[in-house]
């Protein structure tokens, strides 16, 4: 527990600080009572929650929520950042860059490579060295009283039916069945298991919709997550390939009187043939690397061998910054500090989009965010830039 002269106190909320805790939370996100009731039952068991108080006061808060990532088939602990909230008459003095600090120190020191957020407002969290690193694929479908996908046979339309997902048995089977097919697709996504899908059917059931297991002719065929309270809301949905057609056909029966959008899981586009609805990318997560060198250990390892010296500012970790001398061969991955001098420098969050995969190299480096060294020829620099390993595909799509 921190205090200072100003009578505040940072710290982490235990059970006396719950009926607070809910309070500013409603205050500041109004969310359903049958929402909040949902969070405060799953989530306050497993995450931690940094607070600041004036005079035993709540004023703000932070909601760091974790999660397992699948970084190139490693397991990565990590942290969703939600519930980022300030008191209305406490806004505009510091207290989310307090509170954000300490989060940046105690994840630096638990090695946590990366957190990330969804956040309302970009611009909140730019000055923080938060950048986006996922867009999601999502399609609108507007509304109409029904459309149609081209070509397929209502006949097998109605062979699928789907029943709410109700057993520990179903739910493992999900996660089993998503963890697989997103490590083909993804080289980054968040793991799966049994108590995942329980948490996720009662957000969805919290908001007017469930957890589906879609079946034809005696077999399962897919899966579809949804809300439904104004709009419809899928939030994710998986079928075998061969049923794609039908399934999409079957979702604008299903949710004909309503407007919304729909969240493959790894088809894309999913139905946006039909003629009301279009497929868009969104940016929608933002990420920070914490601990450079333990992110470093996240990279894929390919059949090259090149070094780098790479200079980078971070304003807000000081651990991080500097220069650092990366050494990449099949083996593995060195990342060291040097006195060299840089090949090239950027900040941290630049440093994040590159690797992610989200902004390339030579992108980056039009926009005057990677500088190179002075006598580097940009052409000889891309050559060594584009052999560098980044990720390919991520998928967070996760609410809170």
């Amino acid at each position: 527990m921190k205090s200072d002269k100003s009578n505040l106190t940072i710290r982490y909320a235990d059970g006396r600080d719950t009926d607070a805790l809910y309070k500013l939370w409603k205050e500041c996100f109004h969310d359903t009572d049958a929402f909040m009731a949902y969070y405060f039952d799953y989530y306050l068991r497993d995450n931690r929650i940094l607070i600041l108080e004036q005079k035993n006061q709540l004023k703000s808060m932070i909601h760091l929520n974790p999660y397992t990532l699948s970084v190139c088939g490693k397991k990565v602990n990590s942290l969703y950042v939600v519930g980022v909230a300030t008191d209305a008459d406490f806004r505009h003095r510091g207290a989310m860059t307090r509170l954000l600090q300490r989060t940046f120190s105690d994840c630096y020191a638990g090695r946590i490579p990366l957190i990330y957020l969804m956040p309302a407002n970009e611009a909140i969290y730019t000055p923080f060295q938060f950048a986006y690193i996922y867009s999601q694929y999502v399609e609108k479908k507007t509304h109409t009283p029904f459309s149609s996908i081209h070509n397929v046979d209502i006949a097998i339309v109605r062979d699928i039916s789907a029943h709410p997902v109700s057993s520990e048995a179903e739910r493992q089977q999900l996660a089993d069945w998503s963890n697989s097919l997103l490590s083909r697709h993804y080289d980054v996504f968040t793991r799966r298991d049994a108590y995942y899908f329980e948490r996720l059917q009662m957000e969805n059931q919290t908001d007017g919709g469930d957890l589906l297991l879609l079946s034809a002719n005696g077999k399962q065929i897919g899966y579809v997550s949804y809300a439904c309270e104004e709009i419809m809301e899928i939030r994710e949905i998986y079928c075998e390939p061969e049923w794609q057609s039908a399934v999409g056909q079957w979702v604008l029966q299903a949710f004909r009187d309503k407007e919304g959008e729909l969240l493959p899981l790894v088809q894309a586009p999913f139905i946006a043939d039909a003629a009301d609805v279009r497929g868009m990318k969104r940016p929608i997560i933002m990420g920070r690397i914490i601990d450079t060198a333990e992110w470093i250990k996240c990279m894929p390892i390919r059949n090259i061998s090149l070094d780098i010296a790479i200079s980078i500012i971070d304003r807000w970790i000081p651990e991080n910054e500097g220069t650092w001398y990366w050494q990449i061969s099949p083996e593995g991955n060195s990342f060291e500090r040097t006195e060299r001098p840089w090949d090239i420098c950027l900040d941290i969050d630049t440093f994040l989009q590159w690797l992610s995969g989200y902004i390339p190299a030579d992108e980056l480096i039009r926009q005057h965010r990677i500088l190179l060294r002075t006598d580097w020829q940009e052409n000889d620099a891309m050559y060594t830039l584009e052999q560098i390993p980044v990720l390919h595909g991520l998928m967070i799509n996760e609410i809170v």
